[in-house]
C-alpha cells in the first residue's frame, strides 16, 4: 500500500504524519514499519483521519492511541500551511486527538519563516507518587497521569541512567497499567529534560529529543508542587517547549505547551497493511 506521509520535527520530536486512511487495527504495526530504518524514520507517528465534529479541522489518532501536544502542534501546521497563513501572522484551531476527550485548541503562528504552536494540553488525571523495582531496590518518583500516557519524573538520586530505563520501562508501564509511559530525567537546576517514551502497542521505546506531554507534565508538577501559576521553559536535546501551569483554588486550572516546528519533508513510501 502507498502511504503517503509529512515529516516534520516539533521541537526536534521527529514525527511522521500519515495522510493515507489506515484502519486503526492496523495502525500499530504500520507505525513500527515507518519509524524503522527500512521506513522514513522518527520518533513518532500520527494518523490523519476525519473528525466527528465539525468544529474540528481534523483529528489526529496517534500510533499507540496516545495524546501527543506535539504531534497536535504538527497537525496543526499543516492545516495552518494549507489555509495560506502569510508570514507575520497566526492561526486558531480545534481539532479531534486521540487520549483527548474534548477536542483540543491550538494557535499556530509564523514568524520571519519560524514555526510555532501553543497546545492547550489535557490536564493530568492524577498527581501522586510511583514506588518501582529497578536492579534489586526501589525507585520512588512523581507520577503525573495523563489521558493516554503517564509520566514518572525521575531528579536527583533516583535518575538511572539511559540503559536501566531500557531495561524496566517495559516493566514499570506493566506494573503501573498505564497505555503508555515516559521516563523523564529531570535535572531541576538547569532546566534540563531528557524524556524516554515506551508506547506498547506500537511496541516502541524511543529516547525523544522532545516531549510535549513530558513537558506539560513537568509545569504541572512544579506548579503543583510550589502552589502557584509558573511558566517554565523546558529544555531537552532537540530545543526548549515552554509549559505553562494556571494554578488556582488549590488545584490545576489550565496547562499549554509552545514549542517551534519546522518541516522535514512530504513523501510517500509503499510498505504493507
Amino acid at each position: 500500500m502507498r502511504i503517503d506521509y509529512i515529516k516534520l520535527s516539533p521541537t526536534g520530536n521527529i514525527t511522521v504524519l500519515v495522510r493515507t486512511p489506515v484502519p486503526r487495527v492496523a495502525q500499530a504495526d504500520l507505525a513500527a514499519r515507518l519509524l524503522s530504518a527500512d521506513g522514513v524514520g522518527g520518533e513518532q507517528v500520527g494518523y490523519i483521519e476525519q473528525s466527528s465534529d465539525p468544529r474540528a479541522v481534523g483529528r489526529l489518532q496517534m500510533m499507540g492511541g496516545e495524546f501527543c501536544g506535539n504531534a497536535t502542534m504538527s497537525l496543526c501546521a499543516v492545516a495552518a500551511r494549507a489555509t495560506g497563513l502569510k508570514d507575520g501572522g497566526e492561526s486558531d484551531f480545534l481539532c479531534e486527538v486521540s487520549g483527548s476527550p474534548a477536542l483540543v485548541a491550538c494557535r499556530v503562528s509564523l514568524d520571519k519563516g519560524v514555526w510555532r504552536g501553543r497546545v492547550d494540553m489535557p490536564l493530568p488525571t492524577r498527581l501522586g507518587q510511583a514506588e518501582l523495582p529497578v536492579d534489586g531496590g526501589v525507585i520512588a518518583a512523581p507520577m503525573i497521569e495523563m489521558p493516554g500516557i503517564t509520566h514518572l519524573i525521575l531528579e536527583g538520586g533516583a535518575r538511572p541512567d539511559g540503559d536501566t530505563i531500557r531495561r524496566w520501562l517495559p516493566e514499570w508501564c506493566r506494573i503501573l497499567g498505564a497505555e503508555a509511559l515516559g521516563a523523564l530525567l529531570w535535572d531541576g537546576d538547569d532546566g534540563c529534560m531528557d524524556p524516554y517514551v515506551y508506547v506498547p502497542s506500537a511496541g516502541t521505546l524511543v529516547q525523544e529529543h522532545g516531549c510535549g506531554s513530558g513537558s506539560a507534565a513537568i509545569g504541572a508538577h512544579l506548579a503543583a508542587r510550589a502552589g502557584k501559576s509558573l511558566s517554565t521553559p523546558v529544555r531537552q536535546p532537540g530545543g526548549v517547549i515552554v509549559a505553562d501551569a494556571v494554578w488556582g483554588g488549590g488545584a490545576l486550572r489550565r496547562l499549554s505547551i509552545t514549542g517551534r516546528i519546522e518541516w522535514l519533508e512530504e513523501g510517500a513510501v509503499d510498505l504493507p497493511v
